[in-house]
């Protein structure tokens, strides 16, 4: 059984639920207007790192990479992140910022993140097969020990079907998976679909699709590669999961992380959908930070000194 830890909410949390809540808002009328594709294009385009980040732009057999590390420094470690949005939206600006939190707290890291194939032109399994490839590539360079996922929403529920893959073909799990909100039961069996049906402002207010037979394609929706929560859990390496407790999608936490001996769950009061992407805003978002900060020191440091 995972260990689980429940974190009250704070007066700046709810501040920043609002704040989601008129950003939704705002969407909804850009849509309308048909200039929210060109805004977050023109964002992008204007992005940049720090000067002290190498940041790099490579091609995986076909697929775009972007990596950053920073200059000068030994990167002997490497973190694979996998970026949400359904399967159906691309890697953006706030991965960049999250990438960029995770070269922060631990400056050892290499950051590789793919622009893996989204659905529903690239259906079941060809995002899983590319990040499979990479992660092949991967171990060229970096002890497995040495390596870890993180994914987000979709790209949390990405990672852990990594794993299972990785795990069926012989081949050295990570070290470790840190997940936030992860999308892993299409099917949607879990309580939290009834339980925070009316609770969730950004699948509800924020009108935001799920389009399961997208990625899916013919395949059902109970293949431990597409939802990891019907999976054999004994496939997963350490896991560090991140949910809300307003998330409609919570028990697709829970069930993992509950049941996986190697688990460590933090559950946020009251907190949405991927809510660490807040960064400093919220005190969650900050905790949250925090304890990944503490326990990439822990794992990783541990095997440095086992080395």
């Amino acid at each position: 059984m995972g260990k689980y830890y429940r974190h009250k909410h704070k007066l700046d949390d709810l501040f920043g639920i609002q704040l989601v809540k008129f950003g939704f808002l705002i969407k909804k009328i850009l849509t309308k207007l048909n200039v929210t594709d060109r805004f977050y294009e023109r964002t992008s385009k204007n992005f940049r790192h720090p000067k002290s980040i190498d940041w790099q732009t490579i091609s995986h057999q076909g697929m775009k990479v972007e990596t950053i590390e920073y200059k000068g420094k030994s990167s002997n470690h490497c973190l694979l992140q996998l970026h949400g949005g359904a399967y159906l939206y691309d890697f953006n600006d706030n991965y960049r910022r999250m990438a960029k939190k995770y070269l922060t707290i631990h400056p050892c890291f290499k950051v590789y993140s793919p622009y893996y194939s989204l659905a529903p032109e690239h259906s079941f399994p060809v995002a899983l097969n590319e990040v499979f490839e990479l992660y092949k590539t991967l171990l060229k360079s970096y002890e497995p020990e040495n390596i870890v996922f993180t994914g987000d929403s979709a790209g949390g529920g990405l990672a852990l079907s990594l794993a299972y893959h990785i795990y069926d073909h012989d081949l050295p799990l990570p070290k470790a998976i840190i997940t936030m909100s992860p999308w892993t039961d299409f099917v949607a069996e879990g309580n939290s679909y009834e339980d925070n049906k009316y609770k969730d402002i950004f699948f509800r207010v924020g009108d935001t699709k799920l389009d399961k037979l997208g990625y899916a394609g013919k395949h059902s929706f109970k293949n431990e590669k597409i939802s990891p929560k019907y999976g054999d859990y004994n496939k997963l390496p350490n896991l560090l999961m991140f949910v809300g407790g307003n998330e409609l999608i919570k028990s697709d936490t829970l069930s993992i992380g509950l049941k996986h001996d190697k688990a460590i769950i933090h559950e946020f009061d009251k907190m949405f959908h991927v809510f660490p992407l807040g960064f400093k805003v919220m005190s969650s978002s900050r905790m949250t930070w925090k304890i990944i900060e503490e326990y990439l020191d822990n794992i990783l440091n541990e095997e440095d000194e086992n080395a």
